[in-house]
């Protein structure tokens, strides 16, 4: 680009009037903010436009409109990203996934800030837009020193929000504002040379309040248009009739009303509706009169009509010419591998089987290209539905997601029932809706945390695909997604060799973009988990070292990865770096599926890094925080034991016992090993080896539970005075570690027993030195209170009694009597002693 240059600003039409004023409270400084906000009418393009092309020699200025392509938030990002490559080569080619679009805001500022020169962005109609768009603009230019954001917009929003202007420096110009004043109509009556008086321009300012569109509108002549007409009852109808009324007498405008499908058409799309727009006399007469115009960006130039003048011509267009019209742009949109678009006007025109094709074979990029009120542009009649039950399924979708949750419910159930019912009346024959129908249920049945369900759901789903009736052979296209689906549900329900047979089964090269990695994502996982450390560590080099797409990690694909790498990091001594990893998810916390996962990961993190009463600090608010969210039994038995492990690591074995009665165990590894070790540091040798010698565990469990039980099972053997069954155990271990390459269990065991067993394994013993003793040893493990552990835990800070008592919400009385209580448990005198003697006995 060359100095002072410009991308996608729209021409000024030959009408314009400039308005020094509201140019000048604009300003041209380096101010972070500036928004237009009004109805429409006012004026907001034009004056932006004339603001963008007087923008400073040097500097750099983008321009967006959103229109019906970019009013998704990955539309609009993917657009603004593209634009910004023709400043900064970084951004150059780069495509934007749905998974990562909510972190630009805060992955674009360090990559702006090297430009060169001042950059400005412009975002023009921004009402289009998805709302959280507001937030990401007012995000990326807090972070960013070198962008200024010029909005234009209908709405007030977070960017007008009186909050936003105290804490970002902004402009916001409002109605009142961009109203003409009385000098502006008449040197606008000047300058088109209107018929009317003096006397008649001052009536008309003052009867329109100034508002732009109408002063622009009653300084034409009517011509044969009176005002109002029979049967309009407010203002806009009236300018609208006016204005595509005054339009109707030119050649043309029949073409006109059908470029009003596509929202900026281009020469391409134009000439598929049989319009030449080269030199097309009606043309230049919606420009000059400030209706429409062009504009130049990415790709060919486009003609954009006005909203108010686009809807009137809309209205217009019969059924006939509107289907046959879309028929065409779902050819156009599909030769451009447009799914989205082609969807949308597929459904447009009516064609059921092209719209039901598409979303057959791209779901998720259908799903992620349409606004949400997509649906309300289009009407499927019920037959259709009916009798096509994805389509009813993703309908039904939409309408929950405008807010019509009735009508959304009454949709998903009658296509469910349709889809049964169509299989029962074909004699059990599988279609693939079928198949679509019981993916979803499977899905429904995961989100709500019914584990008893989602086995047999998930069963019956891989059981109807190879005898699915597939002419097409949508199921190939639908195939990656049960796969990375179905290990995903094989995680969330703790059967992570299952879900690593699922991944290695996975079809090759179907998907594209971010998507096409979430198998090895999972596969980091998978293997981290069932503590497959060596194999864990080689898929993450073989996922990341070919480099990844940008923004990749921040996307929700990558969440598993991170959470598996934190594992490794744990592994390599190296805590601060899987809080690292660990952070790179927190972004998704509020809405993701995963969080139990990441919970247990962040707690076995703070646990290495801090000790277990931060652990179980962290533990219990992250369950507190998500205490509303379906929790299935799988998951809820992981995240128990964890936090029975916790308690006895920080000296309260009683509350560890509750909450793992025995009759529990039997269906979960992880709760097995929890209670093998409460029992081990209870001194009751015997009731622990019974737990570790059960077949169950050795075939439900994964390396890592395995290896824990064989190194309880070493520790009770020897504690009950039989060394040689405790080295053969141990042994055992040790196999099972060199295969995995896991390491961190040996930090359970009681030290004074791992170093016996490991008297000549020096490297071994070394390795394990270096991780924190998890543990206190059985003897001298002392039962505290939930009070007394809270108390010891402050007194490891440098306040005083009375501060803690404050924080505790207790008298400081109180906090004295339970000091001493937590002195005589650990045989010392006074809180210095305290924090050193617990420190040793690993309860801080």
């Amino acid at each position: 680009m060359s100095p002072g240059s410009t991308a996608g600003v729209p021409r000024l039409s030959r009408d314009h009037l400039s308005r020094p004023r509201l140019l000048a409270e604009l300003g041209d400084d380096e101010l972070p903010l500036r928004v237009v906000r009004a109805p429409a009418g006012y004026g907001k393009t034009a004056l932006l436009a004339e603001w963008a092309h007087e923008r400073p020699a040097g500097s750099a200025t983008v321009w967006v409109t959103a229109d019906d392509e970019c009013a998704t938030r990955l539309g609009f990002w993917s657009r603004v990203v593209a634009l910004l490559g023709t400043v900064h080569p970084g951004l150059a080619g780069v495509e934007v996934g749905a998974d990562a679009v909510g972190h630009l805001p805060t992955l674009l500022p360090p990559l702006l800030d090297t430009v060169d020169r001042p950059l400005t962005l412009v975002v023009d109609a921004a009402e289009q837009v998805d709302p959280r768009v507001e937030h990401d603009l007012l995000r990326l230019v807090r972070h960013s020193a070198r962008l200024q954001l010029a909005v234009g917009t209908r709405r007030d929003g977070e960017l007008t929000d009186p909050a936003t202007q105290l804490s970002v420096d902004a402009v916001t110009l409002g109605p009142r504002t961009l109203a003409f004043t009385a000098d502006e109509s008449t040197r606008l009556a000047s300058e088109l040379r209107s018929p009317l008086t003096a006397e008649q321009v001052v009536a008309l300012h003052e009867t329109s309040d100034g508002w732009p569109l109408a002063v622009r509108a009653g300084l034409r002549p009517q011509r044969e248009h009176p005002w109002p007409a029979a049967g309009e009852n407010d203002q806009l109808s009236r300018l609208q009739r006016m204005l595509v009324g005054d339009l109707e007498q030119l050649p043309g405008f029949d073409d006109l009303v059908l470029l009003s499908v596509v929202d900026g058409v281009g020469v391409r799309q134009a000439e598929l509706l049989d319009v030449d727009l080269d030199g097309h006399p009606i043309l230049a007469a919606v420009e000059d009169r400030g209706l429409g115009g062009w504009e130049d960006g990415l790709g060919e130039p486009r003609f954009r009509l006005q909203p108010l003048v686009r809807d009137a011509l809309r209205r217009r267009l019969d059924d006939d010419r509107l289907r046959a019209a879309h028929r065409r742009l779902a050819d156009w949109y599909e030769d451009r591998g447009e799914r989205a678009a082609a969807f949308e006007s597929a459904v447009i025109a009516q064609e059921w089987q092209r719209a039901r094709t598409h979303l057959g074979q791209a779901f998720r990029e259908v799903a992620g290209g349409l606004d949400k009120h997509w649906v309300r542009r289009a009407d499927v009649p019920r037959q259709v539905l009916r009798a096509q039950p994805l389509l009813a399924l993703f309908v039904g979708v939409a309408h929950y997601a405008v807010g019509d949750v009735a009508k959304a419910v009454r949709m998903l159930t009658a296509g469910v029932a349709t889809a049964e019912w169509q299989r029962l009346s074909r004699h059990g024959r599988v279609s693939v809706d079928h198949v679509w129908i019981q993916g979803m249920l499977t899905l429904g049945l995961r989100f709500a945390g019914r584990d008893e369900l989602v086995q047999p759901a998930l069963r019956r789903l891989h059981g109807m695909l190879p005898r699915a009736a597939d002419p097409t052979g949508e199921l190939d296209h639908l195939r990656p997604l049960i796969v990375t689906q179905t290990a995903t549900t094989h995680l969330l329900l703790d059967r992570v060799d299952d879900a690593v047979r699922a991944l290695a089964a996975r079809p090759a090269g179907t998907v594209r973009g971010s998507g096409a990695l979430h198998p090895e994502s999972l596969t980091v996982l998978a293997h981290a988990t069932a503590g497959r450390v060596t194999l864990a560590r080689a898929a993450l080099a073989e996922l990341v070292e070919p480099g990844l797409p940008r923004f990749f990690n921040a996307g929700f694909y990558a969440i598993p990865k991170h959470v598996g790498a934190a594992y490794v990091h744990l592994e390599d001594h190296r805590p601060d770096a899987a809080a690292d990893a660990l952070a790179q998810v927190l972004p998704h916390w509020p809405t993701m599926e995963w969080w139990p996962i990441v919970l247990h990961a962040r707690t076995l993190q703070r646990w290495h890094a801090d000790g277990p009463a931060e652990a179980l600090r962290l533990l219990e608010s992250g369950l507190d925080e998500k205490s509303r969210k379906p929790l299935g039994a799988a998951m809820r038995a992981m995240l128990t034991a964890q936090r029975a492990e916790l308690l006895l690591a920080a000296g309260r074995p009683a509350e560890a016992r509750r909450l793992i009665p025995s009759r529990r165990i039997r269906p979960y590894p992880r709760l097995a090993v929890a209670k093998a070790r409460g029992l081990l540091l209870d001194g009751d040798h015997a009731r622990a080896l019974a737990i570790t010698a059960a077949p169950e565990h050795e075939h439900r469990g994964t390396p890592r539970d395995r290896l824990h039980l064989s190194l309880i099972a070493a520790s009770a053997r020897l504690r009950s005075g039989d060394p040689a069954a405790a080295a053969r155990a141990f042994a055992d271990a040790v196999a099972l570690s060199d295969d995995t390459g896991l390491r961190s269990p040996f930090a359970a065991m009681p030290r004074s027993d791992f170093r016996t067993l490991a008297a000549g394994l020096p490297e071994l013993r070394s390795d394990v030195d270096r991780f924190p003793a998890l543990f206190p040893e059985p003897d001298a493990l002392v039962s505290l209170t939930r009070r007394e552990s809270a108390v010891l835990a402050e007194l490891a800070t440098s306040d005083t009694l009375s501060v803690i008592a404050g924080r505790l919400g207790v008298a400081a009385g109180t906090v004295k009597s339970q000091c001493r209580a937590v002195y005589r448990k650990l045989g010392v005198s006074g809180r210095a002693e305290a924090v050193a003697e617990a420190r040793r006995r690993g309860l801080l």
